[in-house]
């Protein structure tokens, strides 16, 4: 079946409330990192002049997967998928729900509790703001380290591979192999991935997921004996040497 997808634009030019520029202004940023959903990047302009009016830089990036500067997706999740390149002292987030900013606190794992950045989410339908900081998120960070360890001495692999366009890889997945021969491991492709189905197999110890990489995080509960991304897969050792908040919990 052939699938269209379609932007949807929000057609009103949006600008922060008095509310959010007042908290923006009280927490004395210089530089903020500003990010937004495919529907209200035409609001980044009048964003930025009056993020300029009150001397505070406003500076954006195209993320790894976006097709627009200054567009968010709730798949970037990984450490320099933003390609910012700018020393940032918060982010802002234009847009609304949690789905897509949540990814800018995932990003920032690597850092150490001290310099993660918090998140100031701006919802323009409703005039609302909604402050994310790392608390939000240390509970999955914990349980995410866990899995990690899990992995090292695991030893019968289930690994997920989607054909969807934009989520399959498969050949860095076969990879696996070669990097771990003291693992076995089970590779279940699909177009769709059944979450419901893994308990099917339950000769496997562990799964690793090489779609969304949110799926990890959002739909770990699915994964009984745990789940990890395809990157964290690949240099496991590294991270959990790394001084960072995933090893503050």
């Amino acid at each position: 079946m052939r699938v269209l997808f379609l932007e949807a634009p929000y057609n009103y030019k949006a600008e922060l409330s008095h509310e959010a520029l007042t908290y923006i202004i009280s927490k004395g940023y210089k530089t903020m990192g500003v990010y937004a959903a495919v529907q209200f990047l035409g609001s980044l302009e009048k964003v930025k002049k009056q993020l300029n009016d009150v001397e505070i830089k406003m500076v954006t990036s195209s993320p790894e997967r976006s097709q627009y500067k200054g567009q968010l997706l709730g798949c970037d999740v990984f450490t320099g998928n933003l390609k910012l390149h700018d020393d940032v002292d918060s982010y802002l987030y234009i847009g609304d729900g949690k789905f897509h900013p949540l990814a800018l606190l995932h990003g920032q794992r690597d850092l150490v509790k001290e310099d993660i950045k918090e998140i100031i989410c701006y919802d323009p339908l409703h005039g609302k703001i909604n402050v994310l900081k790392i608390e939000e998120v240390m509970g999955t960070f914990k349980r995410y380290r866990a899995t990690l360890i899990k992995f090292l001495s695991a030893k019968k692999i289930g690994v997920i591979i989607t054909l969807k366009p934009g989520q399959e890889f498969m050949k860095m997945a076969l990879r696996l192999e070669k990097k771990f021969t003291d693992k076995k491991f089970y590779f279940f492709v699909d177009d769709t991935v059944s979450l419901n189905q893994l308990e099917n197999f339950n000769f496997i110890d562990m799964w690793v997921n090489t779609a969304c990489p949110r799926i990890a995080i959002d739909d770990a509960e699915w994964f009984s004996r745990g789940v990890i991304n395809l990157n964290d897969a690949y240099s496991v050792k590294e991270i959990l040497e790394k001084k960072s908040v995933l090893n503050e919990v």
